[in-house]
């Protein structure tokens, strides 16, 4: 704990260096200052106000968005190691499912660094509110409300991570009020964060004011993604409440997710919005059908979706994510390194700067490669040979013979369909970095809508049994299938081969089970969500470690071979120089060895 806190001292004004995202509007261009005291600083609602900007960019930091890749990704199914990944040997160890004390991912500074600044504001936002009038009661609950899910989010990445982790809600400013914390289990963590987001949902502001015409009039209509609102809580919830297997609150969460999202659309369908192909028309012909609600392939092909989505970000079904948005080469912009390093290749071209244009230290698997290319003869991740999501989240063409990851890297999607198929997808506009080549500018996202869907659709699946002669259960797997089946049929479009509600996943839990845990891999792809799902789902299944141990092989290495010796082992060990300076913070299992080149497992 103590090294901890050192981290976040040493490094006290970095909160108030950059405040760059572009999306929020007059939230995010406030000058900083030279020096940040509490004599001096907690003055008014500005100085709030910029403080909390900086622990957004803080999150747009490398070191931060590396680890939501490598901690929520590269353990699971769909991550493997370029060809040279060894010379990144944290991140190969990684993928080999060797993880040591030692490894640079172990360090979590990133994180309690933004967690320390949401604590700090919480404590200063009411003394605030004392010294300036303009700084309303309200304002001072939505700070908090909109702080302590910042703190959440922090500490959900680290117990799915971790496990147990040292846990604390006071903001820490000197060296003498640093203690040695021992490490809070997870479920206790788990319950904490739940009650601190129920506490303050009611507060937390259900949009942010538009500050500026193109938020209103120009289809920027969705800028509040790039802040924490009353949505974005909800989504938080329902990841917790499936975790702890509370499965009406996910819905009802979920329900109000579904709420907001519907008012909105209802409300800015006629603006202009990438890709919406929106009329009045398909609001009074859905009746309510949530598939009037998502994105809408236009002219059969897919990418207006993914350019939306994932090209310019910020989209209609985002709910939260980190802006990177770029405003041209010669302005000041946060680059999203992380992403363009292990996801694509970050390369100076002379006449756009630096860009993305090749493969990142991290690939698709190779059975998902095979089965984009056709060449496994079968569809288990993805649909089928219409579903075009594989198209939009890897390239797998004969420059890539590997494989190479386009979501997080590409600013336009471009597929096209040659004789009735659908061909990989290339740059059809030159002149500008986009296709492959593109500046290091995209988001992160952490909740979106379809997301939210499936986990309602598995909040249903679960909160069944496998008896198929219940009216109940039947009636829970139909709510569960129509959700999937809305996601699913918006990427699979040839009609003839969309999923139907006669298909028997209606009527067969393990079925419906299986199609809807294809749905979310191939969904939400090389998101950050892969290896927690899987953690999930061996937590449903009390604690089994089968599906964790069937991991392909990675980097010619990770295998069954080399099983997971109890659940205690799938989380990552502690820093070893953490332990060394919290004499509370003990080393776990197989950890503690004293070689490290015995730690293996």
């Amino acid at each position: 704990m103590k090294h901890i806190i050192q981290n976040i001292i040493k490094h006290t004004c970095y909160v108030c260096a950059g405040l760059l995202l572009v999306s929020c509007g007059d939230f995010l261009e406030i000058t900083p200052r030279d020096i940040v005291t509490e004599d001096n600083f907690w003055d008014e609602k500005k100085d709030v106000d910029q403080m909390v900007s900086g622990c957004y960019t803080a999150m747009q930091n490398s070191s931060f968005i590396a680890r939501c890749i490598v901690w929520g990704e590269v353990r699971g199914k769909d991550m493997d190691g370029r060809s040279d990944v060894n010379s990144f040997d944290d991140l190969y160890q990684a993928l080999v499912n060797n993880l040591l004390p030692s490894n640079q991912f172990t360090d979590w500074s990133s994180f309690y660094y933004v967690i320390n600044k949401c604590n700090t504001i919480i404590r200063m936002a009411p003394e605030v509110h004392e010294k300036d009038p303009a700084y309303r009661q309200s304002d001072v609950q939505a700070t908090i409300a909109e702080m302590t899910a910042l703190r959440s989010l922090c500490y959900w990445y680290l117990i799915r991570t971790f496990d147990a982790v040292p846990f604390y809600r006071e903001g820490i400013q000197q060296e003498d009020e640093v203690q040695s914390l021992a490490p809070t289990s997870f479920d206790n963590v788990l319950n904490e964060l739940i009650a601190d987001l129920e506490s303050v949902k009611a507060d937390a502001l259900e949009h942010y004011p538009a500050t500026s015409d193109n938020d209103r009039d120009n289809g920027s209509i969705n800028s509040n993604c790039n802040r924490i609102t009353r949505s974005a809580i909800n989504a938080m919830l329902c990841d917790m409440y499936l975790w702890r297997g509370d499965y009406d609150k996910v819905i009802a969460c979920a329900d109000e997710i579904m709420a907001v999202k519907k008012r909105e659309y209802e409300k800015n369908y006629g603006k202009s919005m990438v890709g919406s192909g929106y009329s009045p028309e398909a609001i009074a012909a859905s009746s309510g059908n949530l598939t009037a609600y998502l994105y809408k392939n236009a002219a059969a092909t897919p990418n207006d979706v993914f350019n939306a989505i994932f090209g310019l970000g910020n989209s209609y079904e985002s709910i939260f994510e980190i802006s990177f948005n770029n405003t041209g080469k010669t302005s000041p912009y946060i680059k999203s390194s992380a992403l363009g390093e292990y996801y694509g290749s970050a390369n100076e071209d002379k006449d756009y700067g630096v860009v993305n244009s090749g493969a990142g230290f991290l690939r698709p698997m190779s059975d998902l490669v095979n089965e984009a290319q056709g060449a496994s003869g079968k569809w288990s991740v993805f649909r089928n040979a219409y579903d075009t999501r594989y198209f939009c989240s890897m390239q797998v063409d004969d420059g890539y013979n590997e494989g190479v990851t386009r979501k997080g890297v590409a600013s336009i999607f471009a597929v096209s369909v040659e004789g009735g198929k659908y061909i990989n997808y290339t740059s059809t506009t030159s002149g500008a970095p986009f296709g492959i080549r593109s500046y290091m500018d995209r988001n992160w996202i952490f909740y979106r809508l379809t997301d939210v869907m499936l986990m309602e659709a598995e909040a249903y699946m679960m909160k069944s049994t496998d008896d198929a002669t219940l009216a109940t259960n039947t009636d829970l797997w139909a709510k569960a299938f129509d959700l999937i089946e809305v996601v699913s049929n918006r990427s699979v479009t040839n009609p003839a081969s969309q999923l139907k509600n006669t298909n028997t996943a209606t009527r067969n839990r393990d079925q419906l089970k299986e199609l809807l845990r294809n749905e979310r891999r191939a969904e939400l792809l090389f998101e950050g969500k892969n290896w927690f799902d899987m953690l999930r789902y061996s937590r449903q299944a009390g604690y089994d470690l089968g599906e964790l141990n069937s991991v392909p092989a990675k980097c010619g290495s990770r295998n069954s071979s080399k099983p997971y010796p109890s659940w205690a082992h799938v989380f990552w060990p502690y820093n070893k120089d953490e332990v060394k300076k919290n004499p509370n913070l003990n080393q776990k299992g197989i950890y503690q060895q004293g070689n490290e080149e015995d730690e293996e497992f």
